[in-house]
């Protein structure tokens, strides 16, 4: 019997644009267009460009991507389940609004996962990955005197990837989740401004002395402590008259308070005022 050759699926060529025509197997031409498509809608979220309220439908991610109204569903279905579309009783999709209290429980839960991430990663870092964190250092404080938010933003990202892997692929996608929401509000405030990009990078170097030293415990602190500083500026901008006691509480338990060398949340408000010009 002649042996049967498995068909060319396409998977090792370079895939084509959105609603183009590809050659291969048809579900992973459908998965590839069902993931751009979700991919570039959550962008123009994250990026302000559909705005909170506003009714997204099948037809109309159809026709501004050039592709069918299938992959279109999928997708909004997909953005839906990580909550970045939320339904109605009449099944309409609306993009999320972002509350002050999803803003201080997002960041919440990422000082405490982030901590948890970074005491288990940096008993396991190598001298290589401590290397490259001060390269990237030096990368973003470039980034931060050219104004180059994009190239921060990746420097920053590959930054704290690295004080995170060691978790398991489980904490780490719940993370990811998380920064993608938290990245709409930063996002609000973040445009166009370069003194943002300065405070951000404070406690960068804190961080990276922790992954150094080989200290978890230092290293989980410093990073919650970063976190903090992020989200009482967003909460001083973006919701004022907020008392932020989810963010102190989280700030607590992963025990910043028995460390007389951390800032206190006091600081940080002041920093916040301060880029204010308050």
């Amino acid at each position: 019997m002649a042996k049967r050759t498995a068909p060319d699926d396409g998977r090792d060529r370079p895939s084509a644009g959105l609603g183009a025509e590809r050659s291969g197997d048809a579900v992973q031409r459908t998965g590839d267009t069902v993931q751009a498509v979700r991919r570039q809608l959550r962008d123009a979220i994250l990026r302000g460009e559909l705005a909170g309220g506003e009714a997204v439908t099948s037809v109309g991610v159809a026709e501004r991507f050039g592709v069918s109204r299938t992959p279109a569903r999928e997708a909004l279905r997909m953005l839906q389940e990580e909550g970045f579309l939320r339904g109605e009783s009449n099944q309409r999709l609306r993009v999320v609004e972002w509350s002050p209290e999803e803003l201080e429980t997002v960041f919440s839960e990422r000082i405490l996962l982030s901590a948890l991430c970074t005491r288990l990663t940096v008993p396991l870092l190598t001298d290589a990955d401590v290397a490259r964190m001060e390269e990237l250092m030096g990368v973003m404080d470039s980034a931060r005197a050219n104004g180059d938010h994009e190239g921060w933003r990746e420097a920053d990202a590959e930054f704290h990837d690295i004080h995170l892997r060691g978790a398991s692929a489980t904490l780490r996608a719940d993370l990811a989740r998380l920064f993608e929401r938290s990245w709409m509000f930063r996002s609000m405030w973040l445009r166009n401004r370069d003194e943002s990009l300065s405070y951000s990078l404070n406690d960068h170097p804190d961080i990276l002395d922790a992954c150094r030293q080989r200290r978890p415990d230092l290293g989980g602190l410093a990073a919650a402590r970063h976190l903090t500083r992020v989200a009482l500026t967003l909460m001083t901008e973006l919701a004022p008259d907020r008392e932020p006691a989810t963010v102190r509480e989280a700030l607590r338990l992963v025990g910043a308070e028995r460390l007389s060398s951390l800032r206190t949340a006091e600081a940080w408000d002041a920093d916040s005022n301060r880029l204010r010009g308050a």
